[in-house]
C-alpha cells in the first residue's frame, strides 16, 4: 500500500503562481527558501529580490531614522548646518 504524500502548494513570489515544492525551481534567499515556477521568474527575483521580498520588520532605529528624515525632510538639524 503506497502512501500519498500531501505536499503543501506554495506560491511564486514573482508571478503569483501556485508551485509544487518538490517539482519548482527554488532559491534561497536571507536563509528562506523560495520556489518558482520556471527559471525565468527565478532570475527575474534574483536581479531585483527587494521587489519581490514583503517588507520585513524594522527595528526601532531603523523606525526612528525613518521618522526624522520625513519630519526633516532629509535636512540635518539646524545645529549641524555648515
Amino acid at each position: 500500500m503506497a502512501q500519498e504524500i500531501d505536499v503543501q502548494s506554495i506560491i511564486d513570489p514573482v508571478c503569483g503562481m501556485e508551485v509544487d515544492p518538490v517539482k519548482a525551481v527554488k532559491t534561497c534567499y536571507n536563509g528562506i527558501e523560495l520556489y518558482f515556477c520556471t527559471d525565468t521568474c527565478k532570475n527575474r527575483f534574483e536581479s531585483a529580490p527587494q521587489d519581490y521580498v514583503v517588507n520585513q520588520r524594522k527595528g526601532f532605529w531603523r523606525r526612528y531614522l525613518e521618522r526624522l528624515n520625513k519630519a526633516t525632510g532629509g535636512r540635518p538639524p539646524s545645529c549641524h548646518s555648515i
